[in-house]
């Protein structure tokens, strides 16, 4: 039977993060008192690849990420019951994939085996593949089992082996919205009332220049490294590492099952921007259209002081192109025909990656952490590396304020829940 509108409970969450952040108490420590975790790359030789001009062939103009404290080698394999020969050729990726959604499971309080045999769906988005770079660059060399151990499909497929589940089970390559089409999914399967479990999961992790030499040609990057939210110096984003998930039930179930609800998912959304300037660029039309959307059909009125959020958790990448363009749409949202009635109720915005950078397949769940924690904690985090405002932002940032220092939750009616979008 559908639930089409039915709320979604997350009732658990695991993560890998930049700045020692292995679980989701440690990223709110992060975000609570944010400090620089960005470091120089050394996954290669990033001297090696490296000259100031980002367009000369085969060169990246970047020498600084957000990258695990982790060592990417190191993995129980016995614990998974994979021989070691088969586990030294799995992408990292997926190992940590385990290793979270395990974590994710336990901090949910299920039981591994009476989950077992159910349909419980898995959802994972992913962007990049370097392990699968570096396992087919010496084709004489290549490992008996790199078929299993770096197909994309088997990011997912992998979790649905290993905990014996038969729900859908699909990795889902969106770019750096992969892991929030991944939740989209997984709220749509629930709904279905196909499975009443569902695990949404990204990953991003780093090895080679090749992404970076690719993306420095078309000025994506910064730099220096670093992912400055609509301040006037962005120049780019800043690549990061991270592997996340977060553990859905319907709201009724959760609540009829006796789980500790982290937060809840009231709607989620998904639209394209058609014809833009260009292939990368984003269009502010499709995103103010797509946040009303979502909203209406959460039954409630993004232009309404007790109905839209107090916080809103922006893509926030620090390029010259997005940041305007996402200014816009939030403020055409919400603040179409002028500002709030009060000082006290303009909108807060900000985005994890001024603090552990863009993590690109995993970006979104990224996200949805930060805004789960903050409402969970009723505290707004902080941005990092905002000084002063792009002026191409200025018309819009009168009524969305991005918060420098960690704010109390505002004050609400009677009745008014937190909300964070």
């Amino acid at each position: 039977m559908s639930q089409s509108n039915e709320p979604i409970a997350i009732i658990g969450s695991g993560c890998r993060f930049p700045g020692d952040s292995s679980s989701p108490s440690k990223l709110w420590s992060l975000l609570k008192d944010p400090r620089d975790v960005s470091r120089k790359i050394d996954r290669f030789d990033a001297e090696a690849f490296y000259h100031e001009n980002g367009h000369r062939q085969g060169t990246s103009n970047v020498r600084h990420s957000y990258l695990l404290n982790e060592d990417t080698r190191a993995f129980d394999a016995q614990f998974f019951s994979i021989p070691g020969g088969e586990a030294a050729a799995i992408d990292p990726q997926q190992r940590f994939l385990m290793e979270v959604i395990y974590e994710g499971l336990e901090s949910a309080g299920q039981k591994i085996e009476d989950l077992s045999g159910s349909s419980a769906g898995v959802y994972v988005g992913v962007m990049c593949h370097d392990f699968s770079q570096i396992t087919y660059a010496d084709i004489q060399n290549v490992p008996k089992y790199a078929a299993t151990g770096t197909a994309s499909s088997i990011l997912s497929n992998r979790i649905s082996y290993f905990f014996n589940w038969t729900g859908p089970s699909m990795t889902i390559d969106t770019a750096c919205s992969a892991s929030l089409i991944a939740v989209h999914q997984a709220v749509q399967l629930l709904r279905s009332g196909q499975s009443r479990l569902a695990v949404a999961a990204g990953c991003n992790l780093i090895f080679t220049p090749i992404s970076y030499i690719a993306e420095s040609n078309v000025n994506m990057l910064s730099p220096t490294g670093r992912s400055r939210m609509w301040d006037s110096k962005a120049d780019g984003y800043a690549r990061g590492e991270g592997v996340s998930c977060v553990i859905l039930k319907l709201l009724k179930d959760a609540i009829a099952d006796g789980d500790v609800i982290e937060s809840v998912i009231r709607e989620t959304g998904i639209n394209q921007d058609g014809r833009t300037t260009g292939i990368t660029m984003p269009s502010s039309k499709s995103q103010a259209a797509l946040i009303r959307d979502t909203y209406s059909r959460a039954g409630l009125d993004p232009l309404s002081e007790t109905d839209r959020c107090q916080f809103f958790e922006a893509h926030g990448t620090g390029t010259k192109a997005g940041d305007p363009q996402e200014a816009n749409a939030i403020h055409q949202a919400f603040y179409p025909a002028g500002g709030p009635s009060k000082d006290e109720d303009v909108l807060y915005v900000g985005s994890i990656k001024t603090v552990i950078g863009h993590t690109e397949g995993t970006a979104g769940i990224a996200g949805i952490l930060k805004a789960s924690l903050a409402v969970q904690h009723g505290i707004i985090p902080a941005n990092m590396l905002f000084t002063d405002l792009n002026p191409d932002i200025e018309p819009y940032y009168g009524f969305l304020q991005i918060p420098t220092t960690a704010k109390p939750w505002p004050a609400l009616p009677p009745g008014v829940p937190r909300r964070a979008s």
